[in-house]
């Protein structure tokens, strides 16, 4: 997992570093957050982290039952 960790980190970084060197001057569009340095990495990253947390939320309150949800209807048989 720690290893996991790292690599994805190492990603952001890297990649942040090719926004900052390779894709300065070709940013066409009229946002103000378009021009800061490795925004949009940024921004994926923290929204697949999003995603997985809500996804995780999710499955715990709405679709995960209890080990004996089936096994209390056995009285009736």
């Amino acid at each position: 997992m720690k290893r996991i960790l790292v690599i994805t980190i190492a990603a952001l970084v890297i990649f942040v570093l090719l926004d900052i060197f390779l894709v300065r001057g070709q940013a066409h569009n009229g946002f103000p957050w378009s021009h800061l340095a490795g925004f949009f990495s940024l921004f994926g990253f923290l929204g697949c982290l999003a995603l997985i947390a809500v996804a995780k939320l999710l499955g715990h309150y709405w679709l995960q039952r209890d080990e004996d949800h089936y096994d209390n209807d056995d009285d009736d048989e």
